[in-house]
C-alpha cells in the first residue's frame, strides 16, 4: 500500500500506556491483531459495512460530542439541499457522525448503498516527512465501486508526526481519523501552509464523462473560392467565332461562405469535499487544517467561423466575329462564417461538515482555513471567420473595365459562456461548535 513507510518503530514513541491502550482497544473493535500492530506492522482491511448502524459504530464521536453536532449540522448551505439525493446521504451522514435519525423512506432509497464500501486502517506510529504527503485517500476501484460512489475511510493511528513541510491529506472519502497524539514539531504554524487538508475528490462526481475543463469547439470550414469559365469557341483570323452566347459564363462565380464554428463544452461540476471526523486526544505543537472545496471545470472555447471563399475573377474581355465581348462582372466573396460560443463553466462542488475533536486546552493550537468551491470560468466565444474578398476584373485595356465586387461581411463573434456558480467551502466545527477562528478564502 502506498504512503505506508516511515513507521516509527514501537519502542521509540512518545505514547502514554493509556494512549498505546486507547489505540490498542481501537484497533481491537476495527478487527486488527493488536501484537502484530505493537510490532510496527501496518494493517489494512478492505470490508463491507452491513448497515448503517455498524457504520455508526465506526465514529469516535462519544454521546455529548454527538448531539453538539447534531445541532449544528443541518446549516443553511446543507439544508438546501434536503429534497434532492444528496439530502438522503447528508441524513445518512448525520445518523454516522451526530445524532441524526433515518426515516423509512431513506433507508429504502439507500439501500442500494449497503453493504457500504469501507477501508480500516491502524498503524500505531506514524512519520510524515518534509515535504511527503500521506494521502489516505481510497480509489473507489479498490474497493470495486463507481467512483462517484462514496468510500469510508477509517484510520487509527497511535502517534501521528507530521514534520514542518509534511502533510496528510484525504480526497474526497467518507473519512473518520483517530489519532491519540499528534505531533507537530515547528514553532508556529507557516502563512498558507497546512499539514491537515480535507480536500475534494479529484474528479467531478456529475453524470457526465471525460476532462474538468470542458472542451474547445471545432473551427468552421472555410468556404470555396468562386471562379469563372469563357464560352466555347473556335479562334479565327479576325476574331473568336462563339458556338454560343457568352451569357453568364464571363462572370465570376460568388465564394461560398464559411461554415459556423462549434460550442466549446461547458466545464464538469468540481469535486465532493465529503464530511470528516478528526479526533486528536494530544496535540503537540501548531497544526494548520484546509478544508476546501472542489473548482468547477472551465468552459471550452467557442470554435473560430471559417473563412469565406473568395469571389471569382471574371473572364477577360475579347474579340470575337460579331465584335467586342466585355469582360464578365467580378463575384461576390462568401460571408465569414459565424463563431461558436463559449462553454458555460463548471459549478463548484459540494462541500459537507468537517468535525474535529480535541482536548478544549489545546483548541489555541489550531489554525483553520477554509475555501469556496470557485465556479469555473466560461470559455472564451471563437473568432468571426474573415469574409471572402471579392472577384477583381483582370483590368484588359481593351475592354471597359468593370467594377471589382466587394468584400464579405465577417461573421458574427461567438458569445462567452457563463461563469460556473460558486458554492459555500466546508464548515468546520470543533467540539461541536463552529470554529470561530477560521480564515475563509474569498
Amino acid at each position: 500500500m502506498s504512503g505506508i513507510g516511515n513507521l516509527v518503530s514501537a519502542g521509540r514513541h512518545h505514547l502514554t500506556d493509556e494512549e498505546v491502550g486507547a489505540f490498542l482497544g481501537r484497533a481491537r473493535r476495527l478487527g486488527h491483531d493488536p501484537v502484530r500492530l505493537l510490532a510496527g506492522e501496518v494493517t489494512e482491511t478492505l470490508t463491507r459495512v452491513p448497515t448503517m448502524e455498524q457504520a455508526r459504530q465506526l465514529s469516535n464521536a462519544a454521546a455529548a460530542e454527538r448531539r453538539a453536532r447534531q445541532a449544528v449540522f443541518f446549516h443553511p448551505a446543507i439544508a438546501i439541499r434536503s429534497r434532492i439525493g444528496q439530502g438522503v446521504h447528508d441524513r445518512c451522514e448525520a445518523c454516522v457522525f451526530a445524532d441524526g435519525t433515518v426515516e423509512d423512506a431513506d433507508r429504502v432509497w439507500l439501500a442500494r448503498h449497503f453493504p457500504f464500501p469501507a477501508r480500516l486502517l491502524s498503524v500505531l506510529c506514524r512519520r510524515v516527512a518534509a515535504g511527503e504527503v500521506w494521502d489516505l485517500t481510497v480509489a473507489g476501484r479498490v474497493l470495486g465501486v463507481d467512483e462517484r460512489d462514496d468510500v469510508l475511510n477509517v484510520v487509527n493511528v497511535g502517534e501521528l508526526v507530521i514534520e514542518p513541510g509534511g502533510r496528510v491529506i484525504v480526497q474526497g472519502n467518507l473519512l473518520i481519523l483517530g489519532c491519540q497524539l499528534l505531533r507537530h514539531p515547528a514553532p508556529a504554524p507557516e502563512a498558507g501552509d497546512y499539514q491537515l487538508g480535507v480536500l475534494a475528490t479529484p474528479h467531478s462526481v456529475d453524470r457526465r464523462s471525460g476532462p474538468l475543463r470542458g472542451r474547445p469547439g471545432a473551427p468552421g470550414t472555410d468556404g470555396c473560392p468562386g471562379q469563372a469559365t469563357r464560352p466555347a469557341g473556335v479562334p479565327t483570323m479576325i476574331g473568336f467565332a462563339l458556338n454560343e452566347p457568352p451569357g453568364d459564363r464571363m462572370n465570376g462565380t460568388g465564394g461560398s461562405g464559411g461554415s459556423r464554428g462549434g460550442d466549446g463544452e461547458p466545464g464538469r461540476t468540481g469535486g465532493a469535499t465529503k464530511t470528516a471526523e478528526i479526533t486528536v486526544g494530544r496535540l503537540a505543537g501548531p497544526l494548520t487544517l484546509v478544508a476546501a472545496g472542489g473548482c468547477g471545470g472551465n468552459g471550452g472555447a467557442g470554435g473560430d467561423g471559417g473563412t469565406g471563399g473568395d469571389g471569382g475573377d471574371p473572364a477577360a474581355g475579347f474579340r470575337t466575329t460579331a465584335g467586342p465581348v466585355c469582360p464578365g462582372s467580378p463575384g461576390q466573396g462568401g460571408r465569414g462564417g459565424d463563431a461558436g460560443n463559449g462553454g458555460r463553466g463548471g459549478n463548484g462542488g459540494i462541500s459537507s461538515n468537517v468535525f474535529v475533536t480535541l482536548p478544549a486546552r489545546m483548541a489555541g493550537q489550531l489554525r483553520v482555513l477554509t475555501y469556496p468551491a470557485l465556479g469555473g470560468a466560461g470559455g472564451a466565444g471563437g473568432r468571426p471567420g474573415r469574409g471572402g474578398k471579392g472577384g477583381r476584373n483582370p483590368g484588359d485595356p481593351a475592354v471597359p473595365a468593370a467594377d471589382a465586387a466587394a468584400d464579405a461581411a465577417a461573421g458574427a463573434p461567438g458569445n462567452p459562456g457563463r461563469d460556473g456558480v460558486r458554492r459555500p467551502a466546508p464548515e468546520v466545527f470543533v467540539n461541536g461548535r463552529p470554529f470561530a477562528g477560521r480564515t475563509t478564502s474569498p
